[in-house]
């Protein structure tokens, strides 16, 4: 696994501003077969993929973020096969929580049949900007507590969202994740029986680090928890 520093990170400012483009250009005819072929292979071996609208960034600064709202399977097919970032340019946004509780900062395992970053350890949660309600404006920490129900079980209630912290890219797959920090004031025990009792599937276990500082070479931890934690902790 790459380390944290050959993720591009942009540091962000703590009001930085997520404005949307119009629609993305059409696709060329060769580059839209390759692209359904992908989308068709996909969903022959997981049947529940929905092509809703994701969020793909054209410019990312301190101080500002611009995208457009995209089709999943475009995301997906360029996940499949890197190539076509030369013809797509798609930088799909994602969410990545930084779970702090008074025990400690809480990871989970990725499930090993995940499509993306499988078996290893992120903070949580973790998912793609998704259009739950049409192409509206972004708001990342409504984004992030729609990510904390679905795979942690918890409610806006209790938890905490601060700032977004900064954004981290895959250079394989081009996914930037916003790494956004949030507290939680439960015990880690109480967070992982609501997990185990109202979360999803995304994670194979959960588990609290005490110090986090442990993490800093840790070769099966995404670099953007990594990030995350060494802007945090002195």
């Amino acid at each position: 696994m790459m380390a944290a520093t050959e993720w591009p990170v942009v540091e962000l400012h703590p009001d930085v501003s997520v404005a949307t483009l119009d629609d993305s250009p059409a696709l060329d005819a060769d580059t839209a077969a390759h692209v359904a072929a992908l989308w068709e292979r996909a969903r022959a071996a997981r049947p529940s993929l929905y092509n809703g609208r994701v969020f793909c960034a054209t410019e990312i600064a301190p101080d500002r973020i611009a995208g457009r709202w995209t089709e999943y399977r475009l995301a997906l097919a360029q996940m499949l096969d890197p190539d076509l970032f030369e013809v797509l340019q798609l930088r799909p946004l994602a969410v990545n929580g930084l779970m702090r509780t008074p025990d400690g900062i809480v990871l989970g395992r990725r499930a090993a049949k995940a499509i993306y970053q499988p078996d290893l350890r992120q903070s949580v949660p973790a998912g793609s900007i998704e259009s739950r309600n049409g192409d509206r404006p972004v708001d990342l920490a409504a984004q992030l507590a729609a990510e904390i129900e679905e795979e942690l079980g918890l409610s806006a209630r209790d938890v905490v969202i601060h700032a977004p912290l900064l954004t981290c890219e895959h250079p394989g797959t081009h996914i930037v994740d916003i790494g956004i920090p949030f507290d939680c004031a439960l015990p880690f025990t109480t967070v992982h029986d609501i997990w185990q009792r109202h979360g999803n599937d995304e994670y194979d276990a959960l588990e609290c680090i005490a110090h986090p500082l442990s993490l800093h070479d840790a070769t099966d931890v995404v670099p953007t928890t990594r990030a995350m934690i060494g802007r945090l902790t002195p």
